[in-house]
């Protein structure tokens, strides 16, 4: 439990942290240059065909041959206008930037020559900062310019981190205000189709760029701005085509590195052109959005961590390697339904979540087993512990060295303790908490054909126990609280055997309970041994005392002289040795079943049923009560007899003539309420001989006896056995004046004690 505790909180740290960075990366698009380059792999898988309606018109070096250095007179477009009005074309995106003004007569024909163009389209630029504290300044063409155009739209290039070209914004502003500026390309759309995009409008803001997929380098068509403007393409051929007019002569830098895999640039005018491409289909590759990709990012994480809970090892490992497969096909998948899915924060979550937990899992279970082997070492169980290296190794592979050695001697303990199990001489099962049989021994299997493993409890009791004794048994298994003195309940067997079944807890180390074994005992022999013991005293109590209640009923009445007094004593001192003997064995073999009692009361009852031999030899028994009606828990019979063979021991060694005093008191002893009960005659007293061995069985001093008849010695030992019994103490001596004097202390009842509390 300790070390899987351990690893509860190291997993949760691990998940915590992996969560967290990989969340963290998400944010700040720390990964973006992994993920374009993946992108950049990905969309060269399927390029779109470029659409046969866009034709560019380039500044090409054949241009600048022709027609000089750059920039050139405003005339020289103005006639490439007038050359394009002639073919009618669907739409013109002009792609040079006119926002400073020229010779004033070449930009009067400029813009003449715009205007004779029904559909075509300038360009605006920005520049950050902006003047005065601005963001930005809006650069627009001149008035003329912009008054003879159908429309002005921005040609700003999105670059990212990388400097790539890969997304497109299609308008530039406050699109929720409406004071944005749409794309050029966006505004030739318009002009063809009648109205926006619908990438357009499903823009939430103008911040949102969109990636767009690029066809094949040089895969739009194009021709030389010298040979459309010196009159080498025929005019038909342009008619319904989408005019892109633009430099792409590298000196003029108008360049931009673009994901085509081969490492050149590509002109801006060609980049817009596959922007009307994007536009046209509808194709954007649309980003998810942040909470989108940060769960879909920490999805194979938490698989991974769940994992390494259920897993070997080889899984996880095997699992791990198919999640980063599993990561860049869901980002191929994604970009077949235009989304997409950056999967380096995922991979990354994958590839750093199984070295850190396989860290801290390994410094755990290093931990462990080094707290282990500790425990092992302090351990009363011999388990030798190897202490010699095989070689220079690392702690991990001595800790499983040493590991293996102790495991190893486990194995053995087992072994052993299986062994002295299964060959006890008794049936033997032990259960688990669910009441299911997980071991028995040889002889507890013994006759089962279908073995006795994960048999239940009352199964297994009714394949050993008779059906009479059945109820009883299962009333002990069910008892919560085992009896203190006789913790076992017998049974007759199916056979007729007769076994006592003993149940006790299994511990684990840390005292946490793990089940019950359970040990029969063969008493068949000692249970017959104690029936014959029991007829015995059957024998002992009716058979030997009939003849000698027989007899004193014979001389009830008959005139008495020395002979008949003689056999009456002999007969009543074959009595009491019967009713004693009787009394000793039945103490030894019977639980004790106390009742309320009140003592005086008894007390008085065993004095006056000696009254007649007391007041035969005119001997006065004098009883003292000072108990205040003391109650104490006991058996009846066995103090009753016990008081008369106290009292009788008094009047047998009392003179003819004396007294005997018989006093209760309650007193105190161990600061717990007692009552005592003191018997004292006037006789001889008991020889120093006698005391050292008062209360032991045969013990006898009949020399001092007045009485011809002598005792057995049962008498005493049969009292001390009662007050044992009752939880007290019995004590004799000698007083200094003479006689003898016998105290009883018994504890008060239990419900006594609380009322005088």
């Amino acid at each position: 439990m300790r070390l899987r505790r351990r690893l509860g909180m190291e997993w949760l740290a691990v998940a915590l942290l992996a969560s967290c960075v990989v969340a963290a990366l998400a944010y700040w698009d720390s990964l973006t240059r992994l993920d374009n380059l993946v992108y950049d792999q990905l969309s060269a898988i399927d390029r779109p065909e470029p659409s046969p309606e866009i034709l560019i018109v380039k500044i090409d070096e054949d241009s600048l041959a022709a027609f000089g250095k750059w920039p050139w007179r405003r005339l020289r477009h103005a006639e490439l206008f007038d050359q394009l009005a002639k073919g009618n074309p669907k739409a013109i995106g002009f792609d040079i930037l006119l926002s400073e003004p020229g010779d004033p007569k070449d930009d009067a024909q400029l813009a003449r020559s715009i205007a004779g163009n029904a559909n075509l389209f300038l360009p605006l630029h920005f520049v950050f900062p902006g003047s005065n504290g601005a963001e930005y300044d809006v650069k627009q063409p001149i008035a003329a310019f912009r008054d003879a155009a159908a429309g002005l739209g921005h040609v700003n290039l999105v670059s990212d981190t990388d400097g790539v070209v890969r997304r497109a914004a299609l308008c530039f502003g406050d699109k929720v205000s409406g004071q944005e500026w749409p794309h050029l390309i966006e505004q030739l759309y318009r002009s063809i189709k009648g109205n926006s995009s619908s990438a357009y409008d499903r823009l939430q803001d103008c911040e949102q760029n969109l990636l767009m997929p690029f066809a094949q380098r040089g895969g739009y068509t194009s021709i030389s701005y010298s040979a459309l403007a010196g009159g080498q393409v025929p005019v038909t051929f342009l008619r319904g085509k989408i005019i892109l007019i633009g430099a792409t002569a590298s000196g003029l830098g108008d360049q931009y590195p673009v994901p085509l895999g081969d490492g050149a640039t590509l002109a801006g005018v060609e980049i817009m052109a596959n922007l009307f491409g994007a536009i046209a289909r509808d194709d954007f590759i649309v980003p998810l959005s942040f909470w989108q990709q940060v769960s879909l990012s920490l999805l194979p994480t938490w698989i991974l961590l769940i994992g390494f809970w259920r897993w070997r090892p080889r899984t996880t490992i095997m699992v791990s390697f198919g999640l980063i497969l599993a990561i860049l096909l869901v980002s191929v998948i994604l970009m077949q339904f235009r989304l997409w899915f950056a999967p380096a924060t995922a991979l990354l979550g994958v590839v750093m979540v199984y070295p850190i937990w396989g860290w801290r899992r390994l410094q755990a279970t290093s931990d462990f087993m080094d707290s282990e082997l500790q425990n092992f070492q302090r351990s009363k169980i011999d388990i030798p512990i190897m202490h010699g290296d095989f070689g220079p190794v690392d702690v991990i592979t001595g800790q499983a060295e040493k590991l293996t050695h102790a495991i190893s001697h486990v194995r053995d303990l087992r072994r052993f303790i299986n062994d002295a199990l299964s060959n006890l001489p008794d049936p033997m099962f032990i259960t688990d908490l669910d009441g299911k049989v997980k071991f028995v021994n040889r002889l507890a299997q013994a006759g089962m054909e279908d073995g006795a493993q994960d048999l239940a409890l009352d199964d297994m009791v009714n394949r050993f126990v008779s059906p009479a004794d059945r109820q009883g048994v299962k009333d002990y298994l069910d008892l919560k609280n085992r009896p203190t003195k006789h913790d076992y309940v017998d049974f007759t067997s199916l056979h007729g055997e007769i076994f006592a079944m003993r149940r006790a807890p299994v511990m684990s180390d840390d005292g946490v309970l793990k089940g019950h074994i359970h040990y029969l005992a063969d008493i068949t022999e000692v249970a017959h041994a104690a029936q014959q013991r029991e007829e015995v005293l059957q024998l002992l109590s009716h058979d030997m005392r009939a003849p000698q209640a027989a007899i004193l009923a014979l001389l009830d009445g008959n005139k008495r002289d020395e002979t008949t007094n003689r056999i009456e004593g002999h007969a009543r001192r074959t009595l009491a040795l019967a009713d004693n003997f009787v009394g000793l064995a039945r103490l030894d073999s019977s639980e004790f079943e106390g009742e309320d009692i009140l003592l005086a009361e008894l007390v008085a009852e065993a004095n006056d049923n000696l009254w007649p031999l007391s007041n035969a030899r005119a001997i006065v028994c004098e009883l003292d009560d000072q108990s205040d009606g003391a109650f104490v828990s006991g058996e009846p019979s066995s103090l009753y007899r016990s008081f008369v063979n106290l009292i009788d021991n008094a009047i047998k060694y009392s003179p003819d003539g004396g007294r005997v005093d018989i006093s209760i008191r309650v007193t105190e002893l161990d600061r717990q309420p007692h009552v005592s009960v003191a018997i004292a005659d006037q006789g001889p007293g008991m020889s120093d001989e006698m005391l050292d061995q008062l209360f032991n069985r045969f013990a006898s001093d009949d020399r001092e006896a007045h009485s011809s008849i002598k005792g057995a010695g049962l008498g005493l030992n049969f009292v001390a056995k009662v007050v044992e019994r009752h939880g007290g103490q019995i004590r004799g001596e000698n007083h200094r004046t003479g006689g003898a004097c016998f105290t009883v202390i018994l504890p008060l009842a239990p419900e006594i004690e609380d009322h005088a509390g």
